[in-house]
């Protein structure tokens, strides 16, 4: 029985807009995704923007201007349906994309939010598939994870996990219920 449902953010949860970028902006969006630590993400980003507080907002700002919400009510209708779901966001980046998970997708139907640069693991290695499955005192076979990237689904495969692997077309309150029967 399905316990907890992870959603990866990008390519699951948003999609990126179709938009021209600076020179600025397109270095720094190549830099948002394995991160361990906000810090590694400084360090190179401030090869780009020297100071900390325009290289912070620039970032914010170039979170906020690239990703667009698939389904802003999805965890409102997964809850609907099964109120004991945990339902959380396990994600590559940094963590100045809080903000925007937060003003995006509210607290009101989202339990956690788990950022790699947060809890210094990324995905596709197991320990942060472990850390879930820790922190929630589950089995594998209780999670469900989507994601839309191969080697991310192969991880958590490889440790017994469920998973749905998620492209451009996917209705995912569709298939999360198949999981939920």
């Amino acid at each position: 029985m399905i316990k907890v449902i992870a959603f990866d953010l990008v390519g699951v949860l948003v999609n990126e807009k179709d938009i021209e970028l600076t020179l600025e902006e397109d270095k720094l969006e190549r830099m948002f995704g394995s991160n361990r630590n906000d810090s590694d993400y400084l360090m190179d980003a401030r090869k780009i923007i020297q100071k900390d507080s325009v290289l912070i907002r620039t970032t914010e700002e170039l979170i906020e201007k690239i990703y667009r919400v698939r389904d802003r009510d999805i965890f409102k209708k997964i809850k609907e349906k099964d109120p004991n779901l945990k339902i959380i966001i396990a994600t590559n980046h940094v963590s100045y994309v809080r903000n925007f998970i937060g003003e995006s997708f509210g607290v009101d139907y989202l339990d956690d939010v788990l950022i790699s640069a947060e809890i210094h693991k990324v995905k596709p290695d197991s320990d942060f598939y472990e850390h879930i499955i820790n922190k929630y005192h589950i089995e594998p076979n209780e999670l469900l994870f989507l994601d839309d990237n191969a080697e991310n689904i192969d991880g958590a495969n490889r440790l017994g996990i469920n998973t749905i692997k998620v492209n451009r077309d996917t209705d995912l309150f569709e298939e999360i219920c198949k999981w939920l029967k």
